[in-house]
Parts: C-alpha cells; sequence; structure tokens
C-alpha cells in the first residue's frame, strides 16, 4: 500500500447519489478496435449508459444486441474501427453499429454471400429482438456511405418482457 503524507488522500471519494437522467437524453456513441476484446468493451459501455438513464430493466436483451453486433463487426472487419451508437427514440433504444467492410461488391453473387453469411452470424440477434417485439436489419449504403451498418429497435415494454423471462 502507498504511503501517503495524507490518510484522505488514499480513501476512495464517496459517490454521490444522483437520480437517472431521462432516457430521452441517452445518445452515446463511441470506437472499438475490430478485436475480440471489443465485444467486452461495447458491452461495458452500454451498460454504463443504460444505468445512467434508468434503463437497467432492459439492459439483460441491450446487452445481447450490442455484443452480437459488435461481434459480427468484428468478424467482418478485424483490427479495423468499429463505431457503435445507442440512441432512445420514442420509448425504444435503437443500437447501430457499422463496420467498414463493404455492404455491396462489384460483384453480386459476392454481395450475396456476404449478407447472407453476416445473417446467420446474427441469428442470435434476431431471435433476442423477435422476443422483444422489436426489428432489426442492414442499411443499404448512402451515396456518400462506405462500409455496413447493422441496427436493431427493441421497444422498452418488449424487452422489459424478455428480460423478466430470463430469470
Amino acid at each position: 500500500m502507498p504511503i501517503g503524507l495524507c490518510p484522505l488522500i488514499l480513501q476512495p471519494a464517496p459517490k454521490a447519489a444522483h437520480p437517472p437522467l431521462p432516457p430521452e437524453k441517452l445518445a452515446y456513441s463511441f470506437t472499438v478496435p475490430g478485436e475480440p476484446e471489443a465485444v467486452g468493451i461495447a458491452r461495458d459501455n452500454a451498460r454504463t449508459s443504460l444505468r445512467a438513464h434508468g434503463l437497467k430493466d432492459i439492459e439483460v436483451p441491450a446487452l445481447q444486441i450490442v455484443g452480437e453486433l459488435t461481434a459480427a463487426a468484428a468478424h467482418f472487419a478485424p483490427s479495423q474501427s468499429l463505431y457503435i451508437s445507442l440512441r432512445w427514440r420514442e420509448g425504444s433504444l435503437r443500437t447501430i453499429v457499422w463496420d467498414p467492410h463493404p455492404r455491396t461488391h462489384h460483384d453480386p453473387d459476392d454481395t450475396r454471400t456476404c449478407v447472407s453469411h453476416r445473417t446467420r452470424l446474427l441469428l442470435l440477434l434476431g431471435c433476442v429482438v423477435r422476443e422483444c417485439e422489436g426489428t432489426w436489419g442492414l442499411s443499404e449504403p448512402g451515396e456518400t456511405s462506405e462500409g455496413t451498418r447493422v441496427w436493431a429497435d427493441i421497444p422498452r415494454a418488449g424487452a422489459t418482457s424478455y428480460a423478466l423471462r430470463q430469470f
């Protein structure tokens, strides 16, 4: 244990109890490297964000979704930056994960193969989103965007119901 001149410095500061922020203010984005550790980092950030906004009741499905989307993105874009966004919209949590792997390829067969492979990787995601009465999908690239954007929306009521069934 380090020796200090003031014993108060060595004691942890007490945490102030603050009321949670409203869900409507949940709007976070962060970037993680496309590595296996990215899933844990993304889930930790999402957990902290959800709890800060009083959304612990949807934590179970939300963290499953963040983990599945991040793992799939890391698979398609290893060692590249992955962008993760969490937003609250009209009573639902929207999670978006973007990776730089192209959504479309020059050869349409290659595009179908990539989309099929990514969709198979996200079977668990699809089940969780369906159980939460939500929606998910792969977005088409815009004129000025590249890469692949996968999103999932889960309404609070459906996500809470799903979380309660897990315990």
